[in-house]
């Protein structure tokens, strides 16, 4: 690999890592107020989303681990499988109507962080490989 490449993903590895910073403040900003919403909505007695809303508090780590499982249920409750439906029904009540706007604010910021660390993981493999 030349000398042009390598520096080319470089730079692609450190845009990625700020990029990543970034949508990780998003998150646990704007994004973490609609999850909370979220987990009022859809929570239940026995879903892990009122216990782990109970549990972690609204800190720094805490916003990253409540988007994160909501995130899952997200995902889980969009998954046409039945598997997938009754996973998500183990954190939440999946057939509660949700507005568009909050599961994007859930959604694609986490989305957007995981493939921009995709693309950093391939640009730090190219960058090493010779």
């Amino acid at each position: 690999m030349s000398d042009e490449w390598r520096i080319f993903s470089a730079h692609v590895v450190a845009g990625g890592i700020l990029l990543n910073l970034l949508f990780i403040f998003v998150i646990v900003t704007t994004g973490f107020r609609y999850a909370k919403k979220i987990e009022q909505r859809v929570a239940t007695h026995s879903g892990s989303l009122s216990s782990i809303s109970q549990i972690w508090s609204e800190a720094l780590v805490g916003r990253l681990v409540r988007c994160s499982h909501v995130f899952a249920f997200l995902v889980f409750r969009n998954c046409s499988s039945r598997f997938w439906h009754r996973r998500a029904s183990t954190l939440g009540d999946p057939d509660v109507p949700l507005p568009k706007l909050w599961q994007a604010w859930c959604l694609v910021p986490v989305l957007s962080m995981y493939g921009t660390l995709a693309v950093v993981l391939v640009a730090g493999v190219l960058m090493q490989s010779e």
